[in-house]
Formats: C-alpha cells, sequence, structure tokens
C-alpha cells in the first residue's frame, strides 16, 4: 500500500434492518486506495451487497462514518455496477453513453465523444455498436457497455456487485482482464463482491472474506500492479486454497 491518504475509509459502521436482531454490518472498517481492486467473498446474506449499497448512498449507516477523498465539488463519485445491465432499451448504446451528457449539459460534447470513444476501444467494441439497441447485443456486450456508461460519469470509486457471474467463461475471463486494466490505467479504484474465489484471486489486489458483519480476514494477493498472478500457477493455486479453506471453515462453522 502507498504512503498516501486512501480514496475511501470506512470506520466502526453498523447498520441493521428494522425488527432485525443483529446487524448486518458490525463495526466494519475498510480502506481502499486508488488504483486497487478490494474483493468481498462471503456466504449469501452476510451483507456484502449492504456494504455497497452503503458506500453509494443508497441505505443510511446507523453509526459510524464513510469518507470519500475526491476532488471539491465534484459529481457522480461512485459508479455502481450490477449483476444484470442497467442499459434503457428504448435508447441505442451511444444514447446510453452519451447520458453522463445529458444530464449534466455543462460537460463537452466533443469531449464526452472522445472519452466514449477510448473507453469503446479499451474494452474492444467497434463503433458500428453505437446504433444497436441493448436487446440486440450479447450478455458481454451489454455489460461492457454498461460498465462505460458508469465510467462516463468519470466515478472515482466503482462498485461491483458480481457483474460478470452471468456471463459464458470466456467472455467473463476477458471482461476481468479488461477491467483490472482498466483500474490500473485510469487510477480507480473498486470494490467487488463476488462469490467467485478464482475471481477475487485473479482480480483483486486484497481479499476479504465477510462474516458477523465484519471483514472477518484478509488477504494480500496483489500488493503492487506490476505482479500479475497467472491462472494455473502455483501461486495462484495457493491463494486459491487459503482464502477457500477460510472461507469453508466460517461458512461451516
Amino acid at each position: 500500500m502507498s504512503a498516501t491518504s486512501p480514496l475511501l475509509t470506512i470506520e466502526n459502521l453498523c447498520f441493521d434492518f428494522d425488527g432485525q436482531s443483529e446487524k448486518t454490518v458490525n463495526a466494519l472498517e475498510l480502506s481502499v486506495e486508488k488504483g486497487e481492486i478490494v474483493c468481498i467473498l462471503g456466504a449469501s446474506g452476510c451483507g456484502k451487497t449492504t456494504v455497497l449499497n452503503l458506500i453509494a448512498g443508497l441505505l443510511k449507516p446507523k453509526s459510524g462514518t464513510i469518507n470519500l477523498r475526491t476532488e471539491a465539488g465534484k459529481r457522480n463519485s461512485i459508479g455502481y455496477i450490477f449483476q444484470s445491465d442497467a442499459l434503457f432499451p428504448w435508447r441505442t448504446v451511444e444514447g446510453n453513453l452519451m447520458l453522463a451528457f445529458d444530464i449534466n449539459k455543462s460537460l463537452d460534447r466533443s469531449k464526452a465523444t472522445e472519452t466514449m470513444q477510448q473507453y469503446l476501444a479499451m474494452f474492444h467494441l467497434s463503433r458500428q455498436v453505437l446504433m444497436k439497441y441493448p436487446a440486440q447485443l450479447s450478455g458481454g456486450m451489454r455489460q461492457r457497455v454498461s460498465i462505460i456508461q458508469s465510467l462516463m460519469f468519470d466515478p472515482d470509486l466503482l462498485l461491483l456487485d458480481e457483474p460478470f457471474s452471468a456471463l459464458d467463461y470466456y467472455t467473463k475471463l476477458s471482461l476481468e482482464e479488461e477491467f483490472c486494466n482498466l483500474v490500473k490505467e485510469k487510477k480507480k479504484a473498486a470494490i467487488l463482491v463476488t462469490h467467485d474465489i478464482e475471481e477475487a484471486v485473479a482480480m483483486g489486489s486484497r481479499a476479504f472474506i465477510m462474516s458477523g458483519g465484519k471483514l472477518a480476514k484478509e488477504f494480500g494477493i496483489r500488493r503492487e500492479t506490476e505482479n500479475e498472478i497467472t491462472r494455473g500457477s502455483e501461486e495462484f493455486a495457493k491463494h486459491y486454497r487459503e482464502i477457500w479453506m477460510e472461507l469453508k471453515s466460517i461458512i461451516s462453522g
């Protein structure tokens, strides 16, 4: 981790739904820096998505703090990417990608168009896709467009709730790699909720197992962006086993 201040700092975060006897999120602590992807794993219902919703402001904490260090006055500092794309079916791909410009007319349209073209190239989409509607795209292409749609708002922090789980294996691997490259190149930060240990090892700088409302166990995976871990390597398998054994112990325990 670098000596700079984290982009996101969460301290003593607590949350419970009304009428619930136990806290869904209980004194949770987390910091995330630019250029890293933090993965959160855990059993279904352990509160992973609730944490994302709290960070996004969709839920209000009962106590604790969530601090996002971003430019003064900047809007749309958080992008939220779901398992199912949030594209408007009645708008073309270009219409969906230019949504940020439509919402904020103070943006420079030519610059927004240039940014859109850069992201299309980064995610291996041709310009021909711009005139299509979401229903005319494959699942992998829709998810690429959905990610670009969020990026067009220029968020500093990206929240991902199992965004690749419904895709075929080859498309999933391709999108994981493209997203990792995006986070590095654009100096974004990301929190990825997943049930897939392999995905966490492949993408994460760090991985956490959530249990009892807290991030109970931390695993360092890639502290430096140059230190890539190849699927099938001995190092990859080692990280996978460590996380699996801990996750299995928590779930069964």
